[in-house]
């Protein structure tokens, strides 16, 4: 009988060895901040060997993102010296493992390759159509559309009027600008770029980026304060936040946006994502300082995740 033959391994992709750790730290407003000029640039085409490589390589870096947000938040609670210095040193190695990944300006690139028609394409290609069914495109003026975290500008409408921000912006165009900081809805006119609302606000693929829950909730509430009345949300996130989650589903993502003054428009799930589009059905919701929406465990399963938003 003849020998069978013997599976070709698959090469694997190696991180480089010897990366400097670029400055890591987290702001006041406990974001992490990574300087990614000191990491060498990566090419687009080291970034995965297939869709699946970069997204595992992505949500690995999500993970990290996570972890140190979570350490460096218990630092100001930590007197203890050795507690304090153990702290330093699981930052460290996580800062460490990110930088040996390119750092933000990595992840980035590896998002717009995921953004490109090889790999599935970008999230507006489903949004343009809802905002065509319900006319948008139709009324005098154009549509003054914010998109939160862009690596690319997606928007090119010419009925679209957009506005491309990101933390760390890596096309011409796209504004660097934190989305939390942007001023809020009375409009005072010092920002030119915002000295108006907004018709359409996009939070695609950004808030699960977010460690801290409760800025998860902030993003969604200041996106309702930038809108004009009846303004449209559109949110984007991974399904298995909805779908796989101890303290997400649909229905409490649908009761926190009422909450906020949004009624839900459409949503759709495809094998990865969840996409929903709210429109503002009365004036947004002002902070009480009162916790609504808690970190409520919906689902038992030690195969869940543990993303939330808290409100």
């Amino acid at each position: 009988m003849p020998k069978a033959q013997a599976k070709r391994k698959r090469p694997v992709t190696t991180l480089p060895k010897s990366v400097p750790l670029p400055p890591i730290h987290v702001n006041g407003q406990d974001k992490v901040v990574i300087d990614s000029k000191a990491v060498p640039d990566v090419p687009l085409a080291k970034l995965g060997r297939s869709s699946a490589d970069t997204r595992r390589r992505i949500n690995r870096f999500h993970t990290l993102i996570k972890e140190y947000s979570k350490l460096a938040a218990r630092k100001p609670q930590t007197s203890d010296p050795e507690q304090l210095q153990q702290l330093d040193l699981q930052c460290a190695s996580i800062s460490q493992e990110m930088a040996q990944m390119g750092g933000l300006d990595w992840y980035q690139k590896a998002s717009l390759l995921g953004q490109s028609k090889q790999r599935g394409g970008d999230t507006s290609r489903w949004l343009i159509p809802k905002l065509q069914g319900l006319q948008l495109h139709q009324r005098p003026g154009k549509l003054r559309l914010l998109d939160v975290g862009a690596l690319s500008c997606n928007y090119k409408e010419k009925w679209i009027d957009p506005l491309p921000i990101d933390l760390n912006s890596q096309a011409p165009g796209i504004m660097q600008q934190d989305f939390l900081d942007i001023p809020q809805a009375n409009f005072t006119g010092k920002q030119k770029a915002f000295e108006r609302p907004f018709d359409v606000v996009c939070l695609s693929l950004v808030v699960n980026f977010v460690g801290d829950p409760v800025k998860r909730g902030d993003m969604l509430r200041k996106a309702a304060q930038l809108l004009v009345p009846q303004g449209y949300l559109f949110l984007v996130l991974p399904l298995a936040c909805v779908s796989n989650s101890r303290y997400m589903n649909d229905e409490r993502l649908l009761e926190i946006a009422k909450y906020l003054g949004f009624s839900q428009l459409f949503s759709h799930h495809t094998a990865k994502l969840a996409y929903y589009l709210y429109q503002l059905s009365r004036p947004p919701m002002q902070p009480t300082g009162r916790i609504k929406f808690s970190k409520t465990l919906l689902h038992k399963g030690a195969k869940r995740n543990n993303f939330t938003i808290v409100v």
